[in-house]
Order: structure tokens, then sequence, then C-alpha cells
């Protein structure tokens, strides 16, 4: 079982995601999600499939500093220094399940991919 600080900092990384999404805020999102990441899911019945700059794009466009982010971790999954993490947030008016995989490189937890579905 990971102990609480991995616990924590994963936290973290899942506060700092659905809180800069919503605000759009671009720094956040570099900080935690590998240059290389991807996004990918179903969007308007077609596969989506965005670098991790195409979906802070996104996130900028749709952005907004004032609005509350609502989240919440589902589940946790944590074998040494990889992790997932099953989210449930809300980003421009659409609730999602959120499945973030998680690689610790250099002490810090970063988002190696995103996928999502949109809820019902």
């Amino acid at each position: 079982m990971a102990n609480s600080e991995t616990i924590a900092a994963i936290s973290e990384v899942v506060r700092i995601y659905a809180t800069a999404m919503v605000a759009g805020d671009r720094a956040a999102l570099e900080r935690i999600f590998f240059e290389n990441a991807s996004e990918v899911g179903h969007y308007e019945g077609e596969l989506l499939w965005n670098s991790r700059d195409a979906f802070i794009r996104m996130c900028e466009a749709e952005g907004d500093n004032t609005a509350t982010a609502w989240w919440a971790i589902r589940n946790l999954s944590i074998q040494g220094d990889i992790a997932t993490a099953h989210v449930e947030d809300e980003w421009a008016g659409m609730r999602f399940d959120t499945i973030l995989t998680m690689l610790l490189h250099e002490g810090a937890w970063r988002v190696v991919s995103k996928v999502y579905r949109i809820q019902s």
C-alpha cells in the first residue's frame, strides 16, 4: 500500500489538473503533464486524440479563472513509480470520467496520458 505522502502528492496533481483545466492555466498544466502526453476520448461521436499542447489550447479557450472547479477522485492505484487515478470532473459544462496515468519522475508525479468519457 502506498504511504500517505505518495497519496497526497498524487492527489495534488489531480487538484492542479482539475483547477488548471477549468481556469485555462497553461503554466500549471505544462508542469503536471509530460511534453509528449496525450488526451484521448470520444467527443460528439468522434475519436479525439490530442497532444498535450492541443489539450492545453482547448483549456485556454474555455478557461474561466473565476469558475470553481469540481472534481472527485473515485479510485487510485499505485504500483511503485506508476499510478492511475479515476477522476470524476467537470469542464465546459460537461461531466467526465477521466483516467490519468502518472509516472514518478525526478521526484515528481506527472501525467503521461489522459483518457476520458463524457457522462450521459
